[in-house]
């Protein structure tokens, strides 16, 4: 119980004022210093505004910067705890509840939400899982340098960017992404260092970039409703992309792939390579485009 306060009290709330602003608006800085944790499970659920996530430093396990109206009755709310070396970091902003009792039409509390940044880093020295969800708006979300062992985003009608420039020191043993009725863009996907990935798309505009280092073989199964995908497989990645004919969905691959059976294409170094990426399509009324590039 002892050690458990000493966590908590190293949960620190620093509010900044910001000059020449509007004097209802505050930053606000909430850091969460490291103290032996082993790993941390960190959930973020963000209904509104921009989110943008990034690598911190080690000494804090979160570092977190936003605006606050203190005219308003709910605010982000955050709670961590450690047992056992586990920390569990939850972020919540509580805009859903807070709209719907201020503004029956929603349209001065859309506005001012749909303005407010929230800036999220966290530690580069340990096993982190994500479990982001959002709701209206966007989010970038950025992996660079992080130890990622876990990540799920889930998307309703936001806008979301996922970016990895440099491979994953460890493997990434879940990864899941849902987008609703968003768009949704992934760069340099094989730096994730996943194993599995599972990828659900309803209506909207994706985009799923397997740049980077293929560290290990992995898997990708795609499902898309009414929406557009697009594969991006450079031209050093051995691929299969498999893709049943019977679906709707327009289909258009590069010449880069040879059929070798029906609904399976591989490009030549697929069959004599020990690390290769499998990818596995079904769309509904939707289109799916593979292309090859140069890095």
């Amino acid at each position: 119980m002892a050690l458990k306060s000493i966590h908590i009290a190293l949960f620190v709330l620093v509010v900044l004022s910001v000059a020449a602003a509007d004097p209802l608006q505050d930053l606000s800085r909430r850091e969460i210093s490291s103290s032996g944790e082993r790993e941390v499970a960190v959930t973020i659920d963000v209904s509104f505004g921009t989110l943008h996530i990034s690598k911190g430093v080690k000494e804090k396990i979160a570092i977190v910067e936003y605006e606050e109206d203190f005219e308003d009755d709910e605010r982000l709310d955050f709670s961590y705890r450690v047992n056992e070396g586990k920390g569990k970091l939850r972020i919540e902003s509580k805009d859903r509840r807070r709209s719907k009792k201020r503004d029956g039409h929603g349209r001065d509390s859309d506005r001012r939400d749909a303005g407010k940044k929230w800036y999220m880093q966290f530690t580069p020295s340990i096993p982190l899982s994500f479990n982001i969800e959002l709701g209206a708006g966007k989010g970038i979300i950025d992996l660079t340098g992080m130890h990622v062992q876990a990540l799920t985003l889930s998307s309703g009608a936001s806008s979301a960017e996922l970016i990895c420039e440099k491979p994953n020191p460890i493997p990434l043993e879940k990864f899941v992404i849902e987008s609703g009725v968003s768009k949704f863009s992934g760069q340099n996907l094989c730096n994730t260092n996943f194993r599995k990935l599972k990828f659900e798309g309803g209506v909207g505009a994706y985009k799923l970039d397997f740049g980077g280092k293929l560290q290990q073989s992995a898997e990708v199964d795609i499902e898309v409703g009414l929406g557009a995908v697009t594969i991006i497989i450079p031209d050093e990645v051995p691929a299969r992309v498999v893709y049943d004919d019977s679906w709707l969905s327009s289909f258009d691959i590069d010449d880069g792939f040879v059929k070798t059976k029906k609904g399976v294409y591989e490009t030549p170094s697929y069959a004599d390579s020990d690390k290769r990426l499998t990818v596995k399509v079904e769309s509904g009324l939707g289109s799916v485009k593979v292309r090859r590039r140069d890095f």
